[in-house]
């Protein structure tokens, strides 16, 4: 009986490790001209390492850093806790898209599925941004607006949840322009994130797969407002 189990036992830790992955995002922080890109969950303060899950990736991401009209990339290296950047002079949005492998889910017969974290930052939500990603989260220049594009066109009724400098969230559904709008009482910096699942079958890294799932993070700093609890304290690793 112990030898039966032991194919369920595989296939339930490879479904758990790329749920675990899916539950997770990227998202960029910024300050002192240099960037971090930190994988796992910013509401909970909880930051994937190296060696460990930041390894899964293939390679370091790289870095659009924007300045009005002006666009450049900047190469990264890989730290204990993030992927790192020199980010010169004032960039008003960075950008930087995360490859991770086909999630196979052979096990379950169904198709590999891509899955594409992404994370953009901005130097201010007054301050509009066009946007240039598949899944892009962006501000409109309104005060507490941000706009969902997918493929270049607004995206109606999806999910965007804000997680405040203290680690609570709020969450709001877009309207048909994709916008949404938050209250952001509190100084210190905000993450919001946005889903979405494409079912349309595709090919990406050499290999095909049977659905898409993106998840985009948009992360700005809010030096005015309210002093705001800190995070609550990173989760224990065992």
């Amino acid at each position: 009986m112990t030898c039966s189990l032991k194919p369920l036992l595989a296939a339930a830790l490879l479904i758990a490790g790329a749920t675990t992955a899916q539950a997770h995002q990227v998202w960029l922080e910024n300050a002192g001209g240099q960037a971090r890109l930190h994988f796992g969950e910013f509401n909970d303060n909880l930051r994937e390492t190296s060696p460990g899950s930041l390894d899964k990736f293939k390679g370091v991401p790289v870095l659009e850093q924007r300045a009005g009209t002006a666009s450049q990339k900047v190469e990264g290296k890989l730290t204990k806790d993030a992927f790192a950047y020199t980010v010169t002079g004032n960039a008003d949005t960075l950008f930087a898209a995360a490859t991770y492998p086909l999630i196979d889910r052979s096990k379950r017969n169904l198709p590999a599925m891509y899955w594409q974290p992404s994370a953009r930052w901005v130097a201010s939500l007054a301050q509009p941004v066009t946007p240039g990603q598949t899944l892009d989260l962006v501000p409109t220049g309104k005060p507490g607006q941000l706009k969902v594009v997918f493929n270049g066109n607004p995206l109606p009724k999806a999910k965007v949840q804000l997680v405040s400098p203290a680690g609570w969230s709020r969450e709001a559904e877009s309207a048909a322009d994709g916008t949404v709008e938050f209250l952001t009482p509190w100084k210190g910096q905000y993450v919001a994130e946005v889903h979405h699942t494409d079912k349309t079958p595709g090919e990406a890294q050499g290999e095909k797969y049977g659905e898409a799932s993106y998840v985009t993070t948009l992360s700005f700093v809010q030096a005015e407002g309210a002093v705001s609890p800190p995070l609550p304290p990173a989760p224990e690793k065992h």
